[in-house]
């Protein structure tokens, strides 16, 4: 038996690495005849190791797919003053057996964290715990977290690598500021650029024409030159998103988002300094957006950024009580260009 644990697995992730263990299986129709999911909230060592110890159906194993199983047990032990005898004995139980596997079937266990102060980690009467039977090759340990901004290019290049796709390493930051770290549309992204670039590599200009009409980019544009108040420049930004199908609605959403993570940025800022990843990581914002608002909001003062966010909220009153919604734009942009 092959003991596998996935931690903060990310779902695009998980679903990639249970699907290799799926693949190993053989033929996926005789495949789905050997794989159990188990609901770890509702079930016990002696359910789990009784699917695990079963005989596979005209394959050479079976596939045992545990979720939240260890996260609940550990729940289940209660504090060192007042310990759960009864969650204790059922960890001797798993960790026995995770010891001594005794099938050739593969258990996986899907938990998102584990307290690794905790017995079920590090080990209880004489047993090895989960971190023991990792170093013991005993259980595989694998951290299927999302990768952060700082890491997310990286991924993005190996991913392309990976399936055999050439782009540029400006375009690869790009994608990752577009995109962010949502990896099942990202390696979407990628298909839909390999294609476009059709054998050569993927250059800055492929991304910004196929990608950018799906992020936020091009609403970044138009708010730099409000923040400039430069009207021609707002007014060539409007026009390109509304050839891109843009609706007034949309664009007043998008705008207001902008300038409430401008006023999240510069109250932040104000507090501690840092860079846009840090900054990021303190208003739950992705680093792209955190980038350009710190950049952004040197032109306001918090109160003016108060006030337009206050007269985006009359242009969104207005347009719902029967004012034309592009013409409420029109001024909108034109009002908050002029000079202050």
């Amino acid at each position: 038996m092959t003991n596998y644990l996935f931690l903060a697995p990310d779902e695009f992730l998980l679903g990639q690495r249970l699907g290799q263990l799926k693949q190993a299986l053989g033929d996926p129709e005789m495949a789905s005849l050997n794989i159990a999911e188990v609901d770890g909230a509702r079930s016990n060592a002696s359910d789990i190791l009784y699917h695990a110890g079963a005989l596979p159906f005209l394959a050479d194993r079976r596939l045992i797919i545990v979720r939240g199983y260890l996260a609940h047990l550990e729940s289940r032990l209660g504090t060192a003053k007042s310990p759960n005898p009864t969650g204790q004995a059922e960890v001797r139980q798993i960790l026995g057996a995770l010891a001594a596997p005794g099938s050739a079937n593969d258990l996986v266990f899907i938990d998102d964290k584990l307290d690794k102060r905790r017995a079920i980690w590090r080990g209880l009467d004489g047993l090895a715990g989960l971190e023991r039977l990792g170093k013991d090759g005993l259980l595989a340990i694998e951290e299927l977290n999302t990768p952060n901004p700082r890491a997310l290019p990286a991924w993005i290049a190996n991913t392309a690598r990976r399936d055999g796709i050439d782009i540029e390493g400006q375009a690869v930051q790009m994608l990752a500021s577009y995109v962010g770290a949502d990896l099942r549309l990202l390696t979407l992204e990628l298909d839909k650029l390999r294609s476009y670039a059709a054998g050569r590599a993927v250059t800055p200009d492929d991304v910004q024409r196929l990608v950018s009409d799906t992020s936020e980019a091009l609403i970044w544009d138009l708010t730099d030159a409000i923040g400039q108040r430069d009207g021609r420049k707002a007014m060539r930004a409007l026009y390109a998103l509304r050839r891109n199908d843009a609706s007034p609605f949309y664009l007043l959403t998008m705008i207001t988002r902008q300038y409430r993570i401008m006023i999240k940025v510069k109250d932040e800022t104000a507090r501690a300094s840092g860079n846009e990843f840090d900054v990021a990581g303190r208003v739950g914002e992705n680093p792209f957006p955190v980038k350009k608002a710190m950049a952004q909001s040197r032109n306001y003062a918090l109160p003016q950024l108060e006030g337009i966010l206050d007269r985006l909220l009359s242009s969104d009153f207005a347009m719902k009580t029967g004012a034309d919604p592009n013409t409420e734009i029109d001024i909108l942009v034109a009002e908050l260009t002029q000079s202050r």
